[in-house]
C-alpha cells in the first residue's frame, strides 16, 4: 500500500497547517538548543534556576516594604 495516497497524508501530514507546526517547532528547539546545552554543562537543572529567581523575586518584595 502506497503511503502518499491515504488519506493520513493527504489531508493530515500534507496539510499546510502540520508543515508549519512542525517547522515551527524545529525553529524553537533550535533557538532554544543552545540555553538547554548550557544547562547541562553547567550542571544547572531548571528547576533549581526558577526556584532561585522566585526566592529572589520575594526576597526583594519584602524588603522594599520593610
Amino acid at each position: 500500500m502506497e503511503f502518499y495516497s491515504t488519506w493520513v497524508y493527504r489531508y493530515i501530514f500534507n496539510a499546510e497547517w502540520a508543515i508549519w507546526t512542525f517547522v515551527v517547532i524545529i525553529m524553537i528547539l533550535n533557538l532554544l538548543a543552545p540555553i538547554f546545552i548550557w544547562m547541562i554543562m553547567n550542571g544547572t537543572p531548571i528547576t533549581k534556576l526558577i526556584k532561585k529567581r522566585m526566592k529572589n523575586k520575594e526576597k526583594g518584595t519584602s524588603s522594599k516594604s520593610t
